[in-house]
């Protein structure tokens, strides 16, 4: 049998279930460039969201980042500043949610993929295929990319001037 990067990882993941319930941290990177935000998605599933990924325990959130930036890209990026946090609350299969998530501005290489319509990079963690894609960081572009946290659509055009604490108790 062979063991699954991701199964062993989940164990030093900051994430506890507690029956039909779950909470767990999350870092995510706003990369923006030429007026558009880095999103991906599940190969087949329409929801998109921010790169990024759970917080282990014993690192911080701006290392989170760069370790699951240089495991899905393959880039190394600089984290700026912390422009989001996002206490998120929404049921997703049997369980109900509670994440808290950090939202840090990145820098990507210039030599990271750039295309303004199709998908610019893939990558597998286990069997699942990770699709990553530019999109108008604009609220319209964002809903018609299907983009979550949604209270995030109409700020990612223009960032704040300082972090912003967001609670999120929309249903998807």
């Amino acid at each position: 049998m062979v063991e699954r990067r991701a199964a062993l990882r989940h164990d030093r993941m900051v994430c506890f279930d507690d029956g039909t319930d779950r909470f767990q941290m999350r870092a995510a990177a706003i990369a923006l460039r030429n007026g558009r935000v880095l999103v991906q998605n599940l190969t087949g599933i329409a929801t998109t969201f921010l790169p990024g990924g759970r917080i282990e325990q014993n690192e911080s959130s701006v290392d989170t980042l760069v370790r699951e930036i240089k495991e899905e890209l393959g880039q190394t990026v600089e984290v700026g500043r912390l422009a989001f946090v996002v206490e998120a609350f929404y049921p997703e299969k049997s369980q109900l949610f509670h994440e808290v998530g950090m939202y840090f501005e990145v820098t990507v290489p210039d030599s990271f993929p750039y295309h303004d319509t199709d998908i610019c990079h893939r990558c597998y963690e286990g069997s699942v295929e990770m699709e990553y894609r530019w999109v108008p960081a604009t609220e319209a572009g964002l809903k018609e990319a299907v983009f979550y946290p949604e209270l995030l659509r109409p700020r990612l055009q223009s960032l704040p001037a300082s972090t912003m604490h967001i609670l999120d108790r929309t249903t998807r």
